[in-house]
């Protein structure tokens, strides 16, 4: 079996690939990611050869898309799985940069530049593979190697839209030194199964961090949001910045006629029921369980009130514990140390999204006979109540997905769909919460192992 024929027939097809550029990656020659209405999927440069088929074979073992098997992953990394929410962790924090201008130019408390700051400039990594709104041109991202602090401030910032970031694997490769890598969670994933099976250029990487993830946009996000401010398509961007300005920020738009387009964070987000990325509605990691440290927005009123920009940290090795603490005490990092309830309180609502309503949505998948992605665990129980608000859930997003809804979206001013969006959210959130909270802090997984996949990784992709 050579490998693109199961990619192409149980993965990418089925509509399960998570847009990572891991198999483009591994086959650069061969494949090459190319951006289509359902996020970028890779496609065919030539015909596979059997010179191909190892690598192939390789990307097939490791491909995201299938799920993980995450307590092997787990256990490879000598971890013990202390919360099925939130994963393996050592340390749970608070906090933000303690330089001004970090925290001003991150998309919350700049804790993951700071950390990779330090990591540079103390020799501890040689370079740190992120991603730049931008880079190469004003509408997309793109990943690269930073190997100064300028250029790791550059890509502070989250990104809402989808992007490959393991087809930089041969520059991986042919780096000269230690990497950190920055990636969301199916990447991150991917990379652990990729080191796993003893790919040269994910061994590189000694450090991994990453953002909480909870949804994710596909191309079309940001020029639906720029039709509805009578912006024609032809007219070109000049830059975007999704998380602008204070805390929690603001999309801001620039097109090259000079003019600007900006709506706060909680207005803009109602593109999210039309343009959400299928990947991040089937992955069941928000906070990102893989990574040595993960980071997310801290949500709760007192801090929202405060301003600056807070994150919620969490460390998952010895050593990120160890940077943190170390940071903490020559005054580079604001850090408190809070309780597993408090972590877990600031982002419930997505967390329910992952843990429960992903594997909800992955058991539809299967009972119409698709090959749904398995990650080596499910839930024990999921109350009725709970199936229901999926259901709704389900059927708001089949119609957010209608080309008549985004025709339609497109063509109402933000000054209406971004109040009527933010108000039906906290109406949606106050009437679903009994439901979502339900059990969510008391719910029980079931262990599912899978021996042949981890076989399959751990022979370096060999069937």
């Amino acid at each position: 079996m050579s490998g693109w024929t199961p990619l192409r027939e149980r993965v990418i097809e089925p509509g399960f690939c998570t847009h990572c550029g891991l198999c483009a990656g591994l086959n650069p020659r061969l494949l090459r990611m190319r951006e289509s209405s359902a996020g970028p999927l890779p496609a065919l440069r030539r015909q596979p050869a059997p010179a191909d088929s190892a690598n192939l074979r390789l990307a097939w073992a490791c491909c995201p898309g299938r799920g993980a098997p995450f307590p092997e992953l787990f256990r490879s990394l000598g971890r013990a799985n202390n919360s099925d929410l939130l994963g393996p962790h050592l340390g749970l924090y608070c906090g933000y940069a303690a330089d001004a201008a970090i925290r001003r130019r991150a998309a919350s408390g700049g804790i993951l530049s700071s950390v990779l700051i330090r990591l540079l400039e103390s020799g501890r990594i040689d370079g740190a593979v992120v991603l730049q709104q931008g880079r190469s041109e004003p509408e997309q991202a793109a990943p690269f190697i930073a190997t100064s602090r300028v250029e790791i401030l550059a890509a502070a910032q989250s990104v809402y839209a989808v992007t490959p970031m393991l087809d930089m694997l041969p520059a991986m490769e042919r780096f000269g030194g230690r990497l950190a890598f920055v990636g969301l969670p199916d990447q991150v994933a991917a990379l652990r199964m990729l080191a796993a099976a003893g790919h040269g250029g994910a061994r590189r990487v000694v450090f991994i961090a990453g953002p909480y993830t909870g949804t994710n946009m596909y191309a079309g996000a940001v020029r639906a949001f720029l039709r509805a401010h009578g912006v024609s398509p032809e007219t070109p961007v000049q830059s975007i910045e999704w998380r602008a300005g204070e805390w929690p920020g603001h999309l801001r738009v620039r097109t090259a006629d000079g003019r600007e387009f900006v709506a706060p964070k909680f207005h803009y987000n109602y593109l999210i029921p039309f343009y959400i990325s299928k990947n991040c509605l089937q992955t069941p990691d928000f906070s990102n369980e893989l990574t040595d440290l993960s980071v997310g927005d801290a949500w709760s009123p007192a801090l929202e009130g405060a301003g600056g920009g807070h994150s919620v940290v969490v460390t998952r090795s010895a050593f990120a514990d160890k940077l943190l603490r170390a940071m903490r005490e020559t005054g580079e990092l604001a850090l408190e140390e809070i309780a597993l309830a408090e972590a877990l309180a600031m982002h419930a609502h997505m967390l329910d999204f992952k843990k429960r309503g992903a594997f909800l949505r992955l058991d539809r998948e299967r009972r119409r006979g698709r090959p749904a992605p398995r990650f080596g665990y499910r839930p024990e129980s999921i109350p009725r109540s709970r199936r229901v608000v999926e259901a709704i859930i389900g059927i708001l997003l089949w119609l957010g997905r209608r080309g008549w809804a985004r025709w339609l979206v497109s063509r109402t001013p933000v000054s209406v769909s971004g109040p009527l969006f933010s108000g039906a959210r906290r109406l949606w959130k106050a009437a679903s919460k009994p439901a979502k909270r339900r059990g969510l802090t008391a719910a029980r997984f079931v262990m599912e192992p899978d021996p042949e996949r981890w076989s399959e990784i751990a022979g370096r992709g060999e069937t």
